[in-house]
């Protein structure tokens, strides 16, 4: 993972190295959305998720903050659908499970840091594409892809608002991997209040 790193840091901000992963990115007008220019930058963020995807294996998700864009926009990688890239633009959660679940989670912009953090099992929320059509997005179920995107868009979400998931993540569990295959064997767990 630390030689990776060094073939990732050159397009992904690292935590320290710029501040604006730890502020707030402003909202897309959806007007802007079909401009050159906000095209462009979510080409280049597909570019950034596949490109580290083929270098390390690993990463479901970038926000803009990650790469230097300060808008209010994230592609996710989500394996199960038919057009696997989805972005996600000024997104805003409208509900969420009472229920949570622990999950170790790790970050692009935070090396081979690796915590367990407790989300809400799901989150509803409305978004827009990259055409700029209003969209949803509600799957509540128990399918482990679903669990893992909800996991995933709660993890892009938090960047679009400077949080990090260490500021989420059980610090005293804490550790340093290096192993592709970390995430096979990980669990979520039910987290009762």
């Amino acid at each position: 993972m630390y030689a990776q790193l060094g073939l990732t840091s050159g397009f992904i901000y690292q935590l320290g190295e710029e501040d604006m992963i730890r502020r707030k990115s402003r909202e897309v007008k959806p007007e802007e959305i079909q401009s050159k220019e906000i095209q462009s930058k979510i080409k280049y963020l597909k570019r950034c998720l596949l490109k580290y995807r083929k270098i390390t294996s690993m990463g479901r998700g970038v926000a803009g903050v990650q790469v230097g864009i300060p808008e209010r926009l994230a592609v996710i990688y989500m394996p199960e659908e038919e057009d696997k890239l989805l972005t996600i633009i000024n997104p805003h959660i409208i509900d969420r499970a009472g229920d949570s679940l622990k999950f170790t989670e790790g970050c692009m912009s935070e090396g081979p840091l690796f915590a367990p953090v407790v989300r809400p099992a799901w989150i509803k929320f409305k978004y827009l594409d990259e055409q700029g059509r209003e969209r949803m997005w509600d799957k509540k179920s128990d399918n482990p892809a679903h669990c893992i995107a909800n996991r995933v868009f709660q993890h892009e979400i938090d960047h679009m608002d400077g949080i990090i998931f260490l500021d989420r993540g059980i610090l005293s569990e804490l550790t340093l991997d290096s192993d592709p295959q970390f995430y096979e064997q990980v669990k979520f767990e039910e987290v009762h209040s």
